[in-house]
């Protein structure tokens, strides 16, 4: 029998691999820097670090859920 996506979730969440998933979302994130020399740019700057920081926080946060069982039925 295949394993069901919900299979796969929560083998990842548990392996040692799920450290190197948020590794490679940093690596993927913008490398621009905060301040620029217009004020629009700079907002734009600070909105994209925003998005992208909770995205992370949010995956850290939904593998840590699914180590502690929240996929099991």
């Amino acid at each position: 029998m295949e394993e069901s996506l919900k299979q796969k979730k929560i083998a990842l969440a548990q392996s040692e691999y799920a450290n190197t998933i948020v590794e490679l979302m940093r690596d993927c994130t913008s490398k621009k820097p905060l301040v620029e020399d217009s004020e629009w740019k700079t907002i734009v700057n600070a909105i994209t670090l925003d998005v992208e920081s909770s995205m992370m926080m949010r995956v850290v946060d939904y593998i840590e859920s699914i180590r502690r069982g929240e996929l099991h039925e």
